[in-house]
């Protein structure tokens, strides 16, 4: 906090009663320090070492009042590991990690007492404050500037907490609460106010699903109030996609059984016109039977297109056994028949090949007669 307020107030002018006050908080931090430095050369005499390279210190051993807040403690996670590894050193060691669990745990939980603090505000300024000039706006953004500084306190002090614990205790179980926090992952609890993600691709940050560890400052009835909503939310989009993950699949059978009956369709369209001539029966036939092919090769390209994906998943559809060795063909060929269609094809093939030799043959008398006249 003394580092903060230095940071902070460096381009303004202090008066004497906050000159005072800053030294009077440095002088009580010094004080903790020395009363610190009394027993940490007790219990890790290895301390002493990296005291004398400190060059932070006084001739007496202390240091300056000015410098109390950059001091570093030298905990025992400062140590090499060579000297944490000592026996003399692991109940000391073991101290310092339950130290840092539990501060971790209260820095998490001040993130999101933060963070419900702010998404109150936002919601208080929406409906209150925005539209009343900018002097109430000016004050909401100071106060959210504000409590956003806290924020990012808790996430510091976060931060160094885990880095010790990866120190102390690599391969423990607090990693599987104590994630690594980004500064992306420090939102919530529901929608920013600039996100512009729909509510069906919007994911709550993992620190408000960790577990939780109720600290002084925060009860169960207070978080589970302000999560109520979010988790009511959050089950009605679960239970969306697990809809929609059920619905994807009979689309896709439906998809190809329309196209199954749309083909068979199509071949009992080729027979049922009876009153034109045979060329006209002809090309009916034929278009009937492209139309066919076409839908059954649309079918067959939504099967290969679909299965692939499925099988990535892990989903065995009902409808994947009959499509699993089709594939489309490249050209558009004459479709398979039955016996009976093509049968009568073939007799109204012939019948018109016997139309057309005959219509030849009387076009031939008609011109050899044309020429014996002209003769």
């Amino acid at each position: 906090m003394l580092k903060h307020e230095s940071t902070t107030t460096k381009s303004k002018r202090n008066t004497s009663k906050q000159q005072a006050d800053k030294q009077d908080k440095q002088t009580i931090l010094l004080r903790h320090i020395q009363m610190w430095r009394q027993s940490q050369l007790v219990y890790t005499p290895y301390a002493a070492t990296l005291l004398s390279e400190n060059t932070t210190l006084d001739d007496n051993g202390q240091p300056h009042p000015e410098t109390a807040s950059t001091t570093p403690l030298f905990l025992p996670s400062s140590f090499p590991a060579v000297i944490r590894a000592q026996d003399n050193m692991k109940t000391i060691c073991e101290m310092e990690r339950r130290l840092r669990e539990a501060q971790a745990d209260d820095a998490l939980a001040d993130i999101r007492r933060q963070r419900r603090v702010i998404q109150g505000l936002w919601q208080f300024k929406k409906i209150n404050v925005s539209g009343t000039g900018n002097r109430p706006n000016t004050r909401m953004l100071t106060l959210y500037n504000r409590i956003n500084v806290k924020v990012l306190r808790c996430a510091d002090r976060y931060r160094r907490a885990r880095a010790a614990l990866v120190t102390l205790d690599p391969n423990g179980q607090w990693q599987e609460r104590l994630k690594v926090l980004q500064n992306e992952d420090i939102r919530g609890p529901g929608k920013e106010p600039d996100d512009r993600s729909s509510n069906s691709r919007f994911e709550p940050s993992w620190i408000w699903l960790v577990s939780r560890v109720v600290s002084n400052g925060e009860t169960e009835d207070e978080f589970n109030e302000s999560m109520r909503v979010e988790w009511a939310k959050a089950r009605a989009r679960m239970m969306r996609w697990n809809e929609e993950y059920q619905i994807i699949q009979e689309e896709m059978r439906r998809v190809l059984a329309y196209m199954e009956w749309k083909a068979s369709w199509w071949e009992q369209q080729a027979t049922l016109r009876k009153d034109a001539s045979l060329e006209i029966l002809h090309g009916v036939v034929a278009y009937a039977y492209k139309q066919a092919y076409i839908a059954r090769q649309m079918a067959a390209r939504c099967a290969a297109a679909w299965l692939p994906e499925c099988v990535k998943l892990g989903l065995a559809p009902l409808w994947a056994a009959d499509w699993m060795e089709t594939e489309p063909e490249k050209n558009l060929s004459a479709m398979p028949m039955t016996g009976e269609e093509e049968r009568e094809v073939l007799s109204q093939e012939e019948n018109l090949d016997f139309e057309e030799e005959h219509s030849d043959e009387e076009n031939n008398r008609e011109i050899d007669d044309l020429f014996e006249y002209d003769d």
